[in-house]
């Protein structure tokens, strides 16, 4: 059975122009969990391997430039949510099947994550 997942983003300059767009996403599967990264620690989290991704969004419950998640030999600030849709923006991080989360905050993190994904490929 095909799944849906329905999105939508508008971002908006104070007194000035703006950008929105909306769609939805056909998908085989999707995953959605959240975890806690104590402070001054790492936590490896397994997405899914072997799958086509097309759709991640990465949802930290404080943004900070201290909480960061590794791509390749790079540590990418959680500064906002970051959200990739379709598999164009998700190959931009490489390979998914697995990142690596770092939390300097000074607090325990939480982060939350959804996953649109090909369980068929």
């Amino acid at each position: 059975m095909v799944e849906k997942i329905s999105w939508n983003y508008v971002a908006q300059a104070l007194s000035g122009p703006s950008l929105s767009g909306q769609g939805e996403l056909e998908i085989d599967a999707y995953d959605k969990f959240s975890f806690i990264i104590p402070d001054n620690a790492t936590q490896q989290v397994d997405l899914v391997p072997g799958s086509t991704v097309s759709l991640l969004v990465i949802n930290p419950d404080k943004t900070s430039d201290k909480l960061t998640y590794k791509v390749g030999n790079k540590d990418v600030k959680l500064d906002g949510p970051h959200v990739l849709i379709g598999t164009g923006a998700v190959s931009l991080l490489g390979v998914t099947d697995k990142l690596t989360f770092a939390n300097k905050t000074g607090a325990d993190a939480t982060i939350e994550i959804l996953i649109g994904r090909d369980a068929t490929p």
